[in-house]
C-alpha cells in the first residue's frame, strides 16, 4: 500500500523562489508597519503643537509617551504568545483594530491625563501586532533572504513614521493637531477589514500545529501552483516543538545567554533611538531651528532609516550581527554631531538622515535577529519579549528627555542620547559571538 505523499512546507518555502503570492504577503506586512510606523511616532509629531496649545509642560509631556510605551510592553510581552496559540493572522488583525480604534479617540482627546490613558490602550495593540508581523514575514521568508526581507517590511515602518511628520507640518496649521490622529485611526481599522480576506496564516505554524489541513493546502497551492496536493497529502514542519509556558523556552536549550543579550542590545538601542525621535523636533525648534526644519528633521530621520534597513539587514544576512555591532558604533559619533549642527540647516539634515540611517537601520537589525532566532514554535514570543524588554529602553528614552530637556543645553543633550549606542554595539558584538559559537542552533543563519 503507497504511503501518503508528504510535503515539508519549510523545504517548500527555501527551494523555491517567491513568486506573486509570497511577494504580496510580504506587501501587506509592509502596509501593516507603515501604518504602525505612523502611530508609533505620531504623537512626537503631534507634542510641539499640543505644547504650545495646551501650555503644557514639556516633561510631562515625555510621561505621556512613556505611558504609551508601557502599553506596548504590556502588549508585546503578557499578549504576544497569543500569536504562537492562536495564529499570526488573528493576532495582527486584533492589534490593528485595537491602535486603530484608541488612535482616532485620541484626537478627541481635552487633557494630558485622557491622552495618556488612550496612547497606553493604542500601545497594546501595537505591542501585540508588530512582533506577529514580523514572525509572519519571517516564516514566509528563505533563510538567506530572511533578514534582508525583514528590513524591506521596515522601510514602510519608516515611511509611515516620516508621513507623519509631513502631514504634521502641512496640516495642523490648518486642521489642527485632531486631523493626525483621526488618520492614524481610520486607516489601521480599514486596513484590519481587508486582512480579513487577503492575509494568510503562517503556514509553517499550521503545519507544526497539524490545524486546518485544508487550509494548508489552499496556501501551498498558492506558493507552488504545480505541487501535486492530493487528499491524502500530509504536510509537515521538521522543526522541533515542545509544549509548556512559550516564555520558559526563551532559556532552554542553550538560548539563555543569546536571549539576554538580545534583550540587553534591544533596551540600549531603543533608549537612544526613543530619546531621539521623541524629541528631536522640540530640541531642534527649541534651540533657534525654524518649526518647519525641526518636523522635517524628524522625517529625514524616518527617511535615513529606511535607507539604512537595507544596508544593515543585507549585511546582516552576509556577514552576521557584527554588521548590527559596526552600525551602532557609527551610530553614536553621529548622534553626537546633531548637537553640534545647528548653525547650518543644510549640514543638519545630513547627519540626521545619516544618524537615522544608523540608528533605525540598526535597529530593524535587532527586529531581524528577533525573529530569526527562535524555532517557529516561540517566535512571536521570542520577539514580543525582546520587544517587550526592549520598551524598558523605549520609556527611558523619552522620559530622560523629558528631565534633562530643560537642565542642558542642547550639545550635551545629544551627548547622552550618543551613549546607548555604544552600549547597544557592545551587546551585538557578544551576541554574534554566542551565534558564531554554534550553541544555539536557530543562530546558525547569523554566524
Amino acid at each position: 500500500m503507497q504511503a501518503d505523499p508528504t510535503i515539508d512546507v519549510a523545504n517548500l518555502i527555501e527551494t523555491r523562489k517567491a513568486n506573486w503570492y509570497r511577494v504580496s504577503i510580504i506587501g501587506w506586512t509592509c502596509a501593516i508597519m507603515a501604518l504602525e510606523g505612523y502611530d508609533m511616532l505620531v504623537l512626537s509629531y503631534a507634542a510641539p503643537f499640543l505644547i504650545k496649545s495646551w501650555h503644557a509642560d514639556r516633561a510631562a509631556f515625555g510621561q505621556v509617551i512613556g505611558l504609551g510605551l508601557v502599553g506596548y510592553m504590556l502588549g508585546a510581552t503578557v499578549l504576544t504568545h497569543l500569536g504562537d496559540r492562536f495564529g499570526r493572522k488573528t493576532s495582527i488583525i486584533g492589534g490593528c483594530l485595537l491602535f486603530g480604534i484608541f488612535t482616532f479617540s485620541t484626537g478627541y482627546s481635552a487633557s494630558l491625563p485622557v491622552l495618556a490613558g488612550l496612547r497606553f490602550a493604542a500601545g497594546l495593540g501595537l505591542g501585540v501586532s508588530i512582533p506577529n508581523t514580523i514572525a509572519l514575514a519571517a516564516e514566509y521568508s528563505a533563510s538567506e533572504v530572511r533578514a534582508l526581507t525583514i528590513g524591506c517590511m521596515f522601510i514602510g515602518y519608516n515611511l509611515g513614521g516620516a508621513l507623519g511628520g509631513v502631514i504634521a507640518a502641512s496640516s495642523i496649521p490648518t486642521r489642527g493637531w485632531p486631523f493626525l490622529f483621526q488618520v492614524g485611526g481610520i486607516a489601521p481599522i480599514l486596513l484590519a477589514a481587508i486582512l480579513v480576506f487577503v492575509l494568510p496564516e503562517s503556514v509553517r505554524l499550521l503545519a507544526l500545529k497539524q490545524d486546518r489541513p485544508d487550509r494548508i493546502a489552499a496556501i501551498v497551492s498558492r506558493l507552488a501552483p504545480e505541487q501535486t496536493i492530493s487528499p491524502g497529502t500530509r504536510f509537515v514542519l521538521r522543526e522541533e516543538h515542545r509544549q509548556g509556558l512559550p516564555v520558559k523556552h526563551l532559556f532552554t536549550d542553550g538560548r539563555a545567554t543569546m536571549t539576554c543579550l538580545l534583550w540587553l542590545a534591544f533596551v540600549a538601542s531603543l533608549v537612544g533611538h526613543y530619546f531621539l525621535t521623541s524629541w528631536l523636533p522640540t530640541v531642534l525648534a527649541g534651540s533657534g531651528v525654524s518649526m518647519a526644519h525641526a518636523v522635517l528633521a524628524g522625517s529625514l530621520f524616518q527617511l535615513g532609516g529606511g535607507f539604512g534597513n537595507l544596508i544593515v539587514t543585507w549585511l546582516l544576512d552576509k556577514r552576521g550581527i557584527i554588521a548590527i555591532a559596526a552600525t551602532f558604533a557609527m551610530a553614536a559619533p553621529l548622534t553626537l554631531s546633531i548637537g553640534f549642527a545647528g548653525g547650518s540647516d543644510a549640514l543638519l539634515m545630513v547627519i540626521v538622515f545619516l544618524a537615522g540611517a544608523c540608528v533605525l537601520g540598526g535597529q530593524v537589525g535587532l527586529n531581524a535577529v528577533s525573529g530569526i532566532v527562535y524555532p517557529t514554535y516561540i517566535r512571536s514570543t521570542g520577539a514580543g519579549w525582546a520587544f517587550g524588554v526592549g520598551r524598558i529602553g523605549s520609556i527611558l528614552g523619552p522620559v530622560l528627555g523629558g528631565f534633562l530637556i530643560n537642565r542642558l543645553p542642547t550639545s550635551s543633550l545629544f551627548v547622552f542620547a550618543a551613549m546607548p549606542m555604544i552600549g547597544c554595539a557592545g551587546a551585538a558584538f557578544f551576541l554574534g559571538r554566542v551565534a558564531r559559537s554554534g550553541t544555539v542552533r536557530e543562530a546558525s543563519v547569523l554566524s
